[in-house]
């Protein structure tokens, strides 16, 4: 029988502000449901291992005083990760201030300095594992991905494979990127070639969905908060063809009240779509193995 490995992973993002205007809330990193409520999501999880991607960053800094803010404030969550066979990684927000206003970085060259200025002061945190990184948003170019090899991170997972966008709200470019784990082509990030870099690339697993304001089916990352009819909709398909399972969900999305055609907020569905993966792909006659991003190692 096939094993197909599950990577169960959680972004620490601030709490999102559903049914307004600015629904990812960058300007007020605000993690309310993380400290009050993130405990009764690892309960659930019944010691399955995970890993979890902390935000530290100079925004975090900014507001709160230090880079480690999560983890002081969050002392007794942190301990129930780590004694609940999770991990915590560090996931970073290229974010930039302009007076009051807190927006995405674009700027080449300044997306290095700010990654570079961030994994300075991180790389010093006790319980983040700054060898395995996620950026916020998917965020992503050459001269970037050439900086974080530079830092010898082992493994980086902000791949959004088939998905490229560039409007006022994001900006990302993975549209030539599969969901295998690669090694990064020195050329281009978003694919592996002859020259490539030493960290493995570790891509969101994408699948293709529709949710009722689309026009079409898109791919989207397989998060646990999202409404199971639209979510396994050609899961079993995937399962065929591929040997592994790369799942984010965010906090927020399943632990506070909120409207949604695509996003449920709500514990129980995220509870009964981690339990529909394991039947999923047993039915396809195939092994799930639940295991943490650090268990990820490749040989050139």
């Amino acid at each position: 029988m096939n094993q197909f490995d599950i990577y169960l992973t959680f972004d620490i993002d601030q709490d999102f502000a559903p049914n307004t205007l600015d629904y990812y809330n960058r300007a007020k990193a605000d993690f309310k449901t993380f400290k009050e409520r993130f405990s009764s999501v690892i309960d659930s999880l019944n010691h399955i291992p995970f890993s979890v991607f902390l935000r530290a960053d100079n925004q975090i800094e900014s507001i709160y005083g230090s880079y480690d803010y999560l983890l002081k404030e969050n002392e007794i969550i942190v301990n129930k990760i780590l004694n609940n066979n999770g991990e915590i990684n560090w996931h970073v927000h290229l974010y930039a201030k302009n007076n009051n206003n807190w927006f995405l970085e674009r700027d080449d060259e300044k997306l290095v300095e700010l990654f570079d200025e961030n994994y300075k002061n991180v790389k010093k945190i006790k319980n983040i594992n700054s060898d395995i990184i996620r950026i916020g948003e998917c965020v992503m170019n050459n001269n970037l991905m050439r900086i974080i090899d530079s830092k010898n991170i082992k493994i980086d997972s902000s791949a959004l494979p088939f998905r490229k966008r560039d409007d006022d709200d994001k900006f990302f470019d993975w549209k030539i990127t599969s969901n295998e784990f690669y090694f990064p082509s020195k050329l281009d990030y978003r694919v592996q070639n002859t020259d490539n870099y030493n960290l493995i690339e570790v891509p969101l697993t994408t699948i293709k969905m529709k949710a009722p304001y689309d026009k079409e089916p898109i791919h989207r990352y397989f998060n646990l908060s999202f409404k199971s009819n639209i979510l396994f909709e050609n899961f079993s398909e995937y399962v065929k063809n591929n040997n592994h399972l790369v799942v984010i969900t965010h906090p927020s999305e399943i632990l506070i009240n909120g409207t949604h055609d695509l996003i449920s907020f709500n514990l129980d569905t995220f509870k009964y779509n981690l339990n529909h993966i394991v039947e999923k792909v047993k039915l396809e006659g195939k092994n799930p193995v639940f295991k943490k991003i650090s268990s990820i190692k490749y040989d050139k």
